[in-house]
C-alpha cells in the first residue's frame, strides 16, 4: 500500500468504525443511566450520555491497529499506553467524580512518565527571551507546567457540544500538514486519525438528537494528551536548520493552542481573585458569555474556531517577517489577549454597562442561531435516521 493511500484510509476510517460503535455505546449507556443531567450550569435540556471517552477510544485503537499494519508506528506505544490510563481514570471519573487534586497528581505522574520514559518535555525555549540550552531540573518542572496547562486547558473548554472536537481537528490538521511536510510519517498517521475521529465526533456531537453523546472527562483527558503529545517540541529535536522551527516553535503552540490557553488562564485568575479554586465549575468561561448572548452551540463554536485560525494567521504574518523572536513571542501573546480576553471582556461590559446595545447584539445573535436550526435538521435527519425532535437547546 503507497503512503499516500494510508494516509486517505487513516483519515476516512473513523467515519465507518464510529457510526457502528456510537450507537451501540449510547444504548448501552441509556440502559445504565450513564448520562449526563441538566443542572444551574449545564447548558443542555435534557440528559445526554457522556461515555465518548469509550467511543474515542475504541476508533482509535481500531484505525492505530490498521495502520501498524502497513506502517511501523511503534514509536507511539509509550503515548498510546499513557492515553490509556488517562482514559481508565477518566472513565472513573465520568462515573464516581474524583477530586481535583486527585486528577492533578494523576496528570503530572503521566507527564513525568513520557519525559524520563519517552523523552516528551521542553527540552529548549530556542532562544525566546535569551534563553536556549536549560538545566534539566527546569526542564522537569516546565515540562509539567506545560502539560497540565494544556490537558486541563482542553477540558476547561470542553463545555458546549462541538467546542473541544472542533478545536482538536485544528490542531490534528495542522500538525499533520506540518509532520507530513518534516517526514514524520508515524506522528502524521496518529494526527491523521485523531483528525477524523475529532471531525466525525463533531457532527455526532453537535447535530444530532438521538445518538447524541459528550465526550466527558474520558474524552478530552484523552483528546488533551494527543494535543500535549503532538505538539511537544521534543517530537521536533531532530529537525536542523529550520528556521521556522527552531526560532518561532513557541509561540506558534501558543497561537495555535490559544483557545485553551487564554481561556484556562482568564478563568483561572477570575476563580482565585474570587478566594475560589481554580478547578471550581462555574459559567465564567468564552463560550457561555458567546451562549448567554444568543449564539447556539454551533456558531460559538465557530466563533472560537475562528479566532484560533486568525491567531495562526498572525503568528504566520510574523514569523515570515523574520522578527525578533521575542517580540514576535510578544505579539502572539498579545493578540491571543486581544482575541480571547477581549470578546470575553465586551461582551460582558455591554451586559453591564450598555444594556441596549448588548439586547441589540443579542437579538442579532438569536436570528443567526434561527437561520443554522435548517441544517441542523438536515444533519440530523441523515445521522440519526428519522426526523429529529423539534430543537429544545436553550441559548
Amino acid at each position: 500500500m503507497t503512503l499516500d493511500l494510508l494516509y486517505i484510509l487513516t483519515a476516512l476510517i473513523p467515519f465507518v468504525m464510529l457510526p457502528v460503535v456510537l450507537p451501540m455505546v449510547v444504548l448501552m449507556a441509556v440502559r445504565k443511566r450513564f448520562v449526563d443531567a441538566p443542572g444551574s450550569r449545564k447548558l443542555q435540556a435534557k440528559p445526554v450520555v457522556v461515555m465518548g471517552g469509550l467511543v474515542m477510544v475504541s476508533v482509535l485503537c481500531i484505525d492505530l491497529i490498521f495502520v501498524n499494519i502497513f506502517y511501523d508506528i511503534d514509536i507511539l506505544f509509550p503515548v498510546v499506553c499513557v492515553m490509556m490510563v488517562m482514559y481508565a481514570f477518566g472513565m472513573l471519573d465520568d462515573s464516581n467524580g474524583l477530586s481535583w487534586q486527585f486528577k492533578l497528581g494523576l496528570q503530572i505522574v503521566m507527564i513525568l512518565l513520557l519525559f524520563f520514559g519517552a523523552t516528551y518535555g521542553v527540552q529548549s525555549l530556542y532562544g525566546l527571551f535569551g534563553i536556549d540550552e536549560m538545566p534539566f531540573w527546569a526542564r522537569a518542572a516546565l515540562t509539567v507546567f506545560v502539560g497540565l496547562l494544556i490537558i486541563n486547558g482542553l477540558n476547561f473548554i470542553d463545555g458546549i457540544d462541538g467546542l473541544a472536537s472542533c478545536i482538536g481537528a485544528i490542531v490534528a490538521a495542522v500538525m499533520t500538514y506540518w509532520n507530513i511536510v518534516h517526514c514524520f510519517t508515524a506522528y502524521a498517521l496518529f494526527s491523521l486519525a485523531m483528525f477524523g475521529l475529532m471531525v466525525a465526533f463533531f457532527h455526532y456531537n453537535v447535530f444530532s438528537k438521538r445518538f447524541k453523546m459528550y465526550m466527558g472527562d474520558s474524552g478530552s483527558l484523552l483528546l488533551g494528551l494527543y494535543i500535549y503529545v503532538c505538539v511537544n517540541p521534543s517530537a521536533m529535536q531532530t529537525l536542523n536548520n529550520d528556521f521556522l522551527i527552531d526560532s518561532y516553535y513557541i509561540s506558534f503552540i501558543v497561537a495555535l493552542l490559544s483557545p485553551l490557553l487564554f481561556d484556562l488562564v482568564r478563568v483561572a485568575l477570575y476563580r482565585m481573585i474570587r478566594h475560589k479554586s481554580p478547578f471550581e465549575p462555574d459559567r465564567s468561561h468564552l463560550h457561555h458569555a458567546l451562549v448567554d448572548l444568543g449564539l447556539n452551540h454551533l456558531l460559538a463554536t465557530i466563533y472560537i474556531a475562528t479566532l484560533c485560525i486568525f491567531n495562526i494567521g498572525v503568528w504566520l504574518l510574523t514569523a515570515l517577517t523574520a522578527m525578533d523572536i521575542t517580540l514576535q513571542f510578544v505579539i502572539v501573546v498579545a493578540n491571543g489577549l486581544l482575541t480571547f480576553w477581549g470578546s470575553y471582556i465586551f461582551i460582558n461590559y455591554l451586559k453591564d454597562h450598555h444594556p441596549q446595545s448588548y439586547s441589540r447584539i443579542s437579538a442579532f445573535c438569536n436570528k443567526s442561531t434561527q437561520l443554522t436550526l435548517p441544517l441542523c435538521n438536515l444533519m440530523a435527519r441523515i445521522l440519526d435516521g428519522r426526523k429529529p425532535i423539534e430543537n429544545k437547546e436553550k441559548v
